[in-house]
């Protein structure tokens, strides 16, 4: 009877053991399925306009700067120098630099006092290779759907890294989706392992225990 009633305790015990270790893998899933990298389109992205190796109209020290939130679809520009347009407004481009891909976010006109403020929605981007805004001089009205030839100021932007005004990317890669960034330097990654790694001893333990008591209540 002794025997029996240990058996019994032992197969609880090998029963509680292997419940323990499925608990500890359900609580490594979790933790390896949070252990994603940063999402960034939360992230306004900045960009540099100045009169740059493709632009071929308009004063040369105009400037600007223009902020990108995809997250929210929306596009804030700011600019100075440029001249008021009377028959033609300026329009803003995304561009793929490589492929030549370009879709407008909006147009606008300069004040008498050369100066220009635009904040509009962004079009629907299913290619995240886009890497240049461009201002270009259009008629107005126009209903040409491509860029016009006179381009004022641009900038080059890298959700990874920032392009130089010439173009050359010295720090980052183009083309990179907004939705993720590598994540680098994060103290949460270092605890996720950390975490990862005692979940898979506590599973290696279980099991072990387990299996002794069970061969030793057969």
């Amino acid at each position: 009877m002794h025997r029996i009633v240990t058996r019994r305790f032992a197969r609880s015990l090998a029963v509680g053991a292997l419940g323990v270790a499925a608990l500890a893998t359900a609580a490594l899933i979790v933790v390896a399925g949070g252990a994603r990298p940063a999402l960034a389109n939360g992230v306004p992205t900045e960009v540099n306009l100045s009169y740059i190796s493709l632009s071929n109209w308009g004063p040369e020290d105009a400037t600007g700067s223009a902020e990108l939130t995809f997250s929210e679809g929306i596009v804030r520009l700011q600019a100075s120098g440029l001249p008021a347009l009377v028959a033609e407004r300026y329009q803003g481009w995304l561009v793929n630099s490589e492929s030549g891909d370009a879709i407008s976010f909006g147009r606008f006109n300069a004040t008498a006092l050369s100066t220009a403020a635009f904040e509009g929605q962004l079009p629907p981007i299913a290619d995240f290779g886009f890497d240049l805004i461009i201002l270009t001089v259009e008629p107005d009205p126009d209903d040409a759907p491509q860029a016009a030839q006179q381009r004022s100021i641009g900038g080059y932007f890298s959700l990874v890294g920032e392009r130089a005004v010439d173009g050359s990317n010295d720090t980052g890669t183009v083309g990179t989706a907004p939705g993720q960034l590598p994540n680098t330097g994060d103290p949460t990654l270092t605890t996720d392992i950390a975490r990862m790694g005692l979940l898979l001893a506590a599973i290696g333990l279980s099991l072990f225990v387990g299996l002794r008591l069970a061969r030793r209540a057969s």
